[in-house]
């Protein structure tokens, strides 16, 4: 019977890696690998020699297809690595993951390490309930628009990936976006070089600044917005109608209507058809 195993590998530390991991790797027939070259790798480090097939980003679409083929006619099992951590989580999988669910194969995660719940165990801020957002727009205008939804959903934590050479900039980005808030920025967790900047989000973006080998390592950011003031709730607005309807009721003209609307911020295109209904309304009667 064909098996999908979901394979968390270690996100730095070979010494992460659980009897459980080696022993779905053991079993599979084929290792489906974000790359190759780092799957072997970890075999070699567990002396086990196996067959692979890339399955990243750029080819799971069409590589998804006759790898769950080959599992049904082969009865195959086969464990789905990504370089580090938990596969489809901002990283390949998912497609490949989907397609053995919608093909009866029944898929069995092997659980292991994490960067963002790693980042959040040692941020220590209240992360009861937390959103991840994975990699961010990389553009200045789309990222500040999500930073501010992500501040309007009132979760009080997100999570965040980021390269080294753009985490100084989204750093910057958090600073003008969501001023007051809190950051744990984690660098190569689980390595050698492991480092945390934690505190303000000013003085956490001056100690990146001041790090001559910030452009080195990989990063996740916790953002901790509970110690900024609560999100104002926006008045629901008003749809045209109701607006020119009430200024008329209350003896605007139809002119003074639709400025009525324009101020209340509706739409052109809505006012322009309010107009026409309630110019229908009149002509009626």
């Amino acid at each position: 019977m064909a098996v999908l195993y979901v394979v968390a590998t270690p996100i730095g530390n070979l010494n992460d890696l659980s009897p459980r991991v080696r022993e779905a790797l053991e079993q599979a027939d084929l290792v489906a690998a974000e790359d190759t070259r780092v799957a072997m790798k970890l075999l070699n480090h567990l002396g086990l020699s196996k067959p692979t097939v890339s399955c990243h980003r750029h080819n799971e679409e069409s590589r998804s297809g006759p790898i769950i083929e080959r599992m049904l006619a082969e009865n195959l099992t086969v464990a789905l690595t990504c370089d580090a951590g938990t596969p489809a989580i901002s990283d390949p999988g998912r497609v490949l993951v989907d397609a053995a669910w919608r093909a009866g194969i029944e898929v069995k995660p092997v659980c292991g390490p994490s960067a963002t719940v790693t980042a959040l165990s040692a941020a220590g801020f209240d992360a009861r309930e937390f959103a991840f957002y994975g990699f961010l727009p990389r553009e200045k205008k789309p990222l500040m628009e999500k930073l501010g939804a992500i501040r309007e959903t009132g979760v009080p934590v997100a999570v965040a990936y980021e390269s080294p050479h753009r985490v100084v900039k989204l750093v910057e980005a958090i600073y003008q976006a969501l001023p007051g808030c809190d950051l744990a920025v984690c660098c190569d967790l689980s390595k050698l070089y492991e480092k945390i900047y934690r505190g303000p989000c000013e003085a956490v973006l001056a100690q990146l600044t001041a790090n001559p080998n910030v452009e080195k390592g990989e990063y996740c950011l916790v953002i901790d917005m509970s110690p900024m003031p609560p999100v104002e709730k926006k008045a629901e607005a008003l749809p045209a109608d109701v607006v020119m309807l009430r200024a008329i009721l209350d003896g605007a003209s139809l002119e003074e209507a639709e400025e009525a609307a324009r101020k209340a911020g509706c739409p052109r295109n809505e006012i322009y058809r309010a107009k026409v209904r309630i110019q229908g309304l009149f002509e009626e009667e």
